[in-house]
């Protein structure tokens, strides 16, 4: 009896941790750097070879953070997509537009595979592992950690399931400030996916006040 209503508890919790926070698995944030930041207007880059998905998100991330009167800069509207030979850009061309577009901070959001996913510690806000080694400390080391695999035209692949993490930089200092980390999707179901992540995402940040209007 005592071992049932155990296996109920922990079937309980496990489903309420999952389905409490609407598209996202969990949040980490930088508690030793974040007092009092506060960013007035956001790069976005989303970390992707593949066009479409990377317009979607960069839209509908723009559409409702513009909507919520926060400005942004979408890197596809700087760095556009060369459709003969679509290509992310590259570490350079992004820290030159975010240097030249008077962002304070940056949204970097990585469509990673379903394997590539950290695990969340549900309902904290902290990492149950440590995701961000020296690679990942600033919105540089993580570009240049992930681009090689992203960057590649195969890796968005119709027949795999992914996550979406996204991070806030601090360009001053270039150091992660807070991440969120989205539940599985296909890239069959990425516009729906996108639209319902992007404004759980920007109501995060709003609660969390790290953007203002």
């Amino acid at each position: 009896m005592k071992k049932r209503l155990f296996v109920l508890l922990v079937i309980t919790f496990v489903f309420a941790a999952c389905t409490a926070p609407k598209e996202t698995t969990g949040v980490w944030v930088n508690k030793e750097k974040i007092q009092g930041k506060s960013f007035n207007k956001l790069f976005i880059v989303v970390m992707t070879a593949d066009p479409e998905a990377r317009a979607t998100v960069e839209n509908d991330l723009a559409a409702v953070a513009t909507s919520r009167g926060h400005p942004v800069v979408k890197s596809i509207d700087v760095i556009p997509t060369n459709m003969k030979d679509p290509k992310m850009p590259t570490k350079d061309e992004v820290v030159a537009k975010v240097k030249e577009s008077g962002c304070d901070g940056v949204i970097v959001a990585t469509v990673l595979k379903k394997e590539e996913a950290v695990s969340f510690t549900p309902g904290s806000t902290a990492y149950a592992t440590a995701p961000y080694a020296s690679y990942a400390g600033t919105y540089t080391g993580y570009y240049s950690y992930w681009y090689p695999s992203v960057s590649t035209p195969d890796y968005y692949d119709k027949e795999k399931t992914y996550i979406m993490r996204s991070n806030l930089y601090d360009v001053a200092t270039e150091e992660i400030m807070w991440s969120v980390q989205s539940k599985i999707f296909s890239p069959e179901t990425l516009k729906r996916f996108s639209k319902a992540y992007t404004s759980t995402l920007v109501k995060q940040l709003e609660k969390a006040k790290l953007i203002k209007k």
